[in-house]
């Protein structure tokens, strides 16, 4: 590399040189996040590799939770520079003390992505695909049953967060912090409550043509009691009402239990998917 050029940590002063940085950079990789790409600077490692006379490329990929991090942004300005600049900040990534053991993970949104990703040795271990609801009502039958649906509210929190953390599996659990960064993103928000204790949840984001059910979860030791189905339903419902039926939600190709509740529920696979790569530091 360049004797020139420098990689180190981001600060928060340079947001207003990162930000501008984003506006031209010719290729950007962001993931799937409830935060702006902005919002990670302060946490380690946002590397950031300039020389004398701009920025050429940023690396985000702090740990979220204990040993798990994902790749959160990955931009540079010229696309000749992305083999070279991308081996140069990521081997930086594999020398820092805080990311020794980690597993480092990302979606391959873009081909050139993906590309950079299976260079350096990450594994395609699973891959996300999306469904779109067929516009078609499912025969749902109500049972008679002890809980019941009511909308979301910012003192469930805690307890929406701690039944994300029992419901997935540690990749894709979502800390505190994003479940409310989630809930407040949400154009459509609700809880199962059973005897003041929330054993389901369901999160929806949209927009005046579409809608995208981002999180639904049922505590594992309420299954197979139609809790999933039901908020599916009600969720459907209200975007009906408000004359949205481009509902959209993506999940694992693995994920067999998800995939068979949402076909029941009227969504049909698209075709698309995404790899998820995985890198053990």
């Amino acid at each position: 590399m360049n004797s020139s050029i420098t990689i180190r940590q981001a600060q928060k002063p340079d947001s207003p040189l990162i930000a501008d940085f984003l506006s031209r950079a010719t290729s950007i990789h962001r993931h799937l996040d409830w935060q702006g790409v902005l919002d990670w600077i302060p946490f380690d490692p946002f590397l950031m590799m300039q020389d004398e006379y701009r920025l050429k490329a940023i690396l985000s990929c702090p740990p979220d939770l204990e040993k798990i991090a994902w790749i959160r942004c990955f931009a540079c300005d010229k696309k000749f520079d992305l083999g070279q600049t991308w081996e140069a900040l990521f081997n930086e990534i594999l020398t820092l003390p805080n990311m020794a053991g980690t597993s480092l993970y990302s979606v391959g949104l873009n081909n050139w992505f993906a590309d950079l990703l299976v260079s350096s040795g990450f594994v395609n271990f699973q891959n996300i695909v999306v469904l779109q609801w067929n516009e078609k009502m499912p025969a749902f039958a109500p049972v008679n049953q002890p809980w019941f649906i009511r909308p979301m509210e910012n003192t469930d929190l805690d307890q929406v967060a701690e039944l994300d953390h029992s419901a997935f599996e540690p990749i894709w659990v979502n800390p505190p912090d994003k479940v409310k960064l989630a809930y407040g993103q949400a154009e459509h928000a609700s809880v199962v409550e059973l005897d003041s204790r929330i054993i389901g949840y369901e999160m929806t984001t949209a927009n005046h043509i579409s809608a995208h059910l981002a999180r639904i979860a049922t505590h594992p030791d309420f299954q197979h009691q139609h809790i999933g189905a039901s908020l599916i339903t009600d969720m459907v419902g209200y975007f009906v009402h408000k004359g949205i039926t481009q509902i959209s939600v993506n999940t694992q190709s693995t994920n067999i239990a998800s995939l068979a509740l949402y076909k029941s529920q009227g969504f049909e696979l698209t075709g698309e998917s995404f790899p998820v790569f995985k890198y053990q530091i």
